[in-house]
């Protein structure tokens, strides 16, 4: 009987330790991305309240929540695209455009402005989904350029930011908060948990998670990949719309550039929350972890009165160390 093994009824069964060092270098990533995001974020809590007691409040995880929510609105989207083995580098530009045709558009129409950007924004994502798809232009190049398109036009219709006053009731009503927490929140946290549930029993979840997985194997089985990635890239376009709704009723404001800086952060929260950046592993619930320890950061920055340029640099590093436990190797021949 080989050592570390049991003899039941006459039969070798492995024990604790073989069991734990039979486990491949994959199995052990892949329960450190399902264990890691969730430790990261209470010790970074921690962090931050030690050096900040009143952090550990209420009234500051309301406000930390009301913080979160655009990127929330941002980072469900690009998990989704990620998870098909894309990645979409225009959202953010989109939300800035979508926040600026809102504030034109809401003292002229009111209300039905929103569903007239919303339709706008999905418009875009179908149309940058169709040219990744019919001219088979990497998603990374497509969005790229939609980035500097995007922002262009938004900068071209409005060089500075346009403030709402007509008309601003019909997106306020976001910014009313329940026990200290914005509307805007939980409406995007029932975005969330609506797309899981779908994601769970309707066959979409496993369309993208086969396509990630292998595009080629995912034809050959079936699957309408070409319809599967232009549905995502339409999604990503209304989740940018209605983060640009978010972003108008939180500052009474479009800006063409107002949520320029919110792209890293919104890749960051999936990547830490645990979606492989190779894309066929990971999952919409994770991201809202990975939401919140992006939003720790961010707040923990300015309370402990680390220098804000800094930002970016923990940004940098926290995405590095996750994609470094989340990356399947045996899926590329070569890191780039």
């Amino acid at each position: 009987m080989a050592k570390g093994e049991l003899e039941v009824g006459g039969e070798g069964v492995e024990g604790p330790a073989t069991a734990a060092l039979s486990l491949s270098p994959a199995s052990l990533r892949a329960i450190l991305s399902g264990v890691m995001p969730a430790v990261v974020l209470v010790a970074l809590i921690l962090v931050v309240g030690f050096f900040a007691p009143s952090f550990l409040s209420l009234y500051s995880f309301g406000v930390l929540l009301g913080e979160s929510t655009i990127i929330l609105l941002l980072a469900i989207p690009q998990t989704m695209v990620i998870m098909i083995g894309g990645i979409d580098l225009s959202i953010a530009s989109i939300a800035s455009l979508a926040s600026i045709l809102l504030a034109l558009l809401l003292p002229e129409i009111g209300f039905w402005a929103i569903p007239a950007v919303l339709v706008a924004c999905m418009a875009i994502g179908a149309t940058q989904g169709y040219i990744h798809v019919v001219a088979q232009v990497p998603s990374f190049v497509v969005t790229l350029a939609g980035l500097g398109l995007w922002s262009g036009i938004a900068l071209a219709i409005a060089h500075t930011t346009i403030s709402v006053d007509e008309g601003y009731d019909a997106v306020g009503w976001l910014q009313a908060t329940v026990l200290g927490i914005p509307i805007a929140f939980f409406g995007g946290l029932a975005l969330l948990l609506a797309l899981v549930l779908v994601f769970r029993r309707m066959s979409i979840g496993r369309y993208v998670l086969a396509i990630g997985l292998g595009e080629t194997a995912a034809l050959l089985s079936g699957i309408r990949v070409g319809r599967v990635k232009i549905l995502i890239f339409t999604l990503s376009g209304l989740f940018a719309g209605i983060a640009g709704v978010a972003m108008v009723a939180r500052s009474y404001a479009g800006n063409p550039s107002g949520a320029d800086k919110l792209l890293l952060p919104s890749i960051a929260a999936v990547v830490i929350g645990g979606t492989a950046i190779t894309g066929g592993f990971g999952g919409l619930g994770r991201t809202l972890i990975g939401v919140l320890t992006v939003t720790v950061l961010r707040v923990g920055i300015a309370i402990v009165g680390i220098d804000p340029g800094y930002e970016p640099l923990a940004y940098g590093l926290v995405i590095i160390g996750a994609v470094a436990l989340t990356m399947d190797r045996a899926r590329i021949s070569v890191v780039k």
